[in-house]
């Protein structure tokens, strides 16, 4: 797809939200950045119809990129989060193709086996209830789902903050994988994949390792010993799950070790 001159809405102007809103415009898109910060083109609830609808009128969205972030909060904040603001997107603009982040804690921990786009979920929780009532949402309009690894980038990395400052190590065994996204590999992935016109889920993650590995890489780029204790173990924190994926293959995806290293270089965290 040629951005240049497309009308493009992104819901959600945080981390990658904004990421995403410098790429289209560099491409020559006409952006619309909606988010009820500042930040944001139109400061709003994008769960308000009324709002979105009068926001709108300022490009002809054929594409919705959807990045909201609830930062935490149960399943009545994740409902209005993803859930009504794509009910209120869709009406609004029903022609427009929706691009919805979703999230790879979605799928099942399976003690360190591989999982893709086919992988069953098993057992949701009330919260990924609604993270898939929400996919479902952006697949019956046509659109498409990324489950994103958890973003890290410039000045962003709660991994290498933690090893930095001291604090307690991640929990789980020592062969726990990890899996990330740098935001730059999310962005390109993104818009390849709604210029690609095809629909359906997409696992989006540059690179997987274990524990070891990264405390080991960290430690040697560092100088700076890995903490001895280990954090409190929660349910979403411990998982361990290689992501792959069978749709999308990465161009060219960007590597934590440079990643360290231009954060020494230029601190952030």
């Amino acid at each position: 797809m040629n951005w240049r001159g497309q009308g493009v809405l992104v819901i959600g102007a945080g981390f990658l939200g904004s990421a995403l809103a410098v790429a289209l415009r560099s491409a020559g898109a006409a952006v619309l950045t909606i988010d009820h910060t500042a930040l944001a083109d139109l400061s709003a609830d994008a769960a308000d119809a009324r709002a979105l609808s009068a926001g709108i009128g300022r490009v002809v969205p054929k594409v919705a990129f959807c990045c909201l972030s609830t930062r935490g909060g149960d399943a009545t904040a994740y409902h209005r989060c993803y859930v009504q603001s794509l009910q209120a997107l869709l009406s609004v603009a029903p022609a427009v193709c929706p691009v919805f982040c979703s999230s790879v804690s979605l799928y099942p921990d399976t003690c360190g086996e591989a999982v893709d786009e086919c992988t069953p979920l098993q057992h949701p929780n009330a919260r990924q209830e609604v993270l898939l009532q929400a996919e479902k949402l952006a697949l019956m309009a046509g659109g498409c789902v990324a489950r994103l690894a958890p973003l890290y980038g410039h000045g962003r990395c709660e991994l290498l903050r933690r090893h930095l400052a001291g604090e307690p190590r991640l929990p789980g065994a020592p062969g726990r994988w990890l899996n990330y996204l740098h935001v730059d590999d999310a962005v390109r992935s993104l818009l390849d994949i709604a210029a690609s016109g095809n629909g359906g889920i997409y696992n989006l993650c540059s690179e997987s390792f274990t524990c070891t590995e990264a405390y080991a890489l960290m430690e040697q780029l560092t100088g700076k010993a890995t903490a001895a204790e280990s954090a409190a173990a929660t349910v979403r924190g411990s998982a361990n799950r290689l992501i792959t994926s069978c749709r999308f293959r990465m161009p060219n995806p960007h590597r934590f070790r440079d990643f360290v290293l231009a954060e020494l270089q230029h601190p952030t965290l």
